[in-house]
């Protein structure tokens, strides 16, 4: 079966008093539809009141739109759009608030829509908005009752771009200005301009011009999310160590050039030079299991069975703030003294989303430090209090700066507060990379 979005689109027909009919944006459904079933998923559409929803911006000399007014299959769900009572959340991986001004009035405060968002962004789903659609963000709550978009990057229609089409004083509130209000993070370009943001699992848009951008946002999501990330842990006995470090060398060279590899790379402890790890990030699943068919795969492990001390310690990790193959792949220069670190936290029960939202904050930060080559906070699945991150570091002196960083102070003030181990004497890892020591 094919992979599901739900589209949500408006039933509302009226832009406030001055006459003017409204409804969904055509493009603003058209341009991330495109993106989306050209990948192979499925979408389908829902509006407050269920039936055919009314269209605005009916352009079919844009060959994305006509296209899709010419799909009988998808011409026939937008004009018989299901009813929010005829949705089950747990059939969709993704759910898309499009824009048109009608959608200040009707999606806003439908309770139905905001609780069937809830629930697919709880089962990690993602959530997308353009233009006006962003209305339909404003009332959506997380598990602590906080405002889905506070504290968030986000876009949406403008209150230029909406005084710029003489609609300031007809919509039924400012939404640039409502969405601040619940604590958003505002961001926007000129009038008309492509802006787009993303932002723990939500994707928004500025206006129609951003409607493609979105989808192909929202599509990158969608493949993060899907990616299957395994660290292995070896103990070598003493005497199988070179030949096991060749194995898995060459099993890291051969993943590399797998077009569904996104990142691997091997390491041994500095401290225990008979500890190794392979971290990996694939596509999928299936695509891993296609690759442990192969040669060099193989090889490790016939080896593993015969070279270690005890059995392999496996962890699958959910990355939570997602990076692309191209940012996994950036490497250190020649000239760098490379320090990576690979700390695991065992937070208290109850204590979990503090830690998450203190590194949401921090993260950007961290990754924007010039001494950071890779940072990464995965959580390590089958136990929401237990995380790992990946830190990969210029020089020492970096590291230095890092520590001493002020956005790092809330994330230490967790470690020191609120874990049931202490980590820098735990689950701290100094690695020693040895494949595949590619430098730029």
């Amino acid at each position: 079966m094919k992979k599901k979005i739900l589209f949500v689109v408006t039933n509302h027909v009226k832009k406030g008093n001055t006459g003017e009919k409204t409804g969904f944006y055509l493009s603003e459904v058209t341009h991330p539809w495109d993106i989306l079933v050209n990948a192979g998923y499925e979408v389908d559409f829902v509006s407050p009141k269920g039936g055919k929803a009314p269209v605005e911006g009916f352009n079919l000399s844009d060959s994305t739109n006509k296209k899709f007014w010419l799909d009988t299959e998808y011409r026939h769900k937008i004009e018989n759009t299901l009813k929010p009572e005829n949705i089950n959340p747990e059939n969709y991986v993704a759910i898309h608030f499009a824009g048109g001004h009608g959608a200040m009035w009707d999606l806003p405060n439908n309770k139905q829509l905001t609780a069937i968002a809830t629930k697919i962004y709880a089962n990690n789903g993602i959530i997308s908005a353009v233009s006006h659609g962003s209305a339909g963000l404003l009332n959506i709550k997380l598990t602590d009752d906080k405002y889905l978009v506070d504290g968030k990057k986000i876009n949406a229609f403008t209150n230029e771009e909406e005084t710029a089409v003489k609609l300031d004083k007809a919509a039924p509130f400012s939404l640039e200005s409502k969405l601040i209000e619940r604590g958003a993070i505002f961001e926007k370009s000129g009038l008309w301009q492509t802006h787009f943001t993303v932002d723990e699992r939500l994707v928004t848009g500025q206006n129609p011009q951003s409607a493609r951008a979105v989808g192909e946002a929202l599509l990158e999501q969608l493949s993060a999310s899907e990616t299957i990330s395994k660290l292995t842990m070896y103990e070598v006995k003493e005497n199988a160590s070179e030949q096991f470090r060749k194995a898995l060398k060459d099993y890291v060279t051969a993943s590399l050039l797998s077009k569904d590899n996104i990142m691997a790379e091997a390491f041994y402890e500095q401290e225990k030079p008979n500890i190794l790890w392979l971290i990996e990030r694939w596509n999928g699943k299936s695509q891993l299991e296609n690759f442990s068919k192969n040669k060099q795969a193989k090889a490790l492990q016939s080896l593993t069975e015969k070279s270690l001390k005890a059995s392999p310690k496996i962890y699958y990790v959910k990355d939570l703030e997602p990076l692309t193959k191209e940012q996994w792949r950036k490497t250190s220069k020649k000239e760098d003294n490379q320090l990576v670190i690979m700390l695991f936290v065992d937070g208290k029960k109850g204590t979990e989303q503090n830690f998450k939202d203190t590194y949401h904050v921090a993260m950007p930060q961290f990754r924007s430090e010039p001494g950071v080559v890779t940072y990464q906070l995965s959580e390590i699945e089958g136990d929401e209090t237990q995380f790992v991150t990946y830190e990969k570091f210029r020089s020492n002196d970096s590291f230095q700066y890092h520590l001493n960083f002020p956005p790092i102070k809330p994330v230490i003030e967790y470690l020191e507060t609120s874990i049931k181990k202490p980590p820098f004497q735990n689950g701290l890892h100094n690695l020693i990379e040895f494949a595949p020591m590619t430098r730029e």
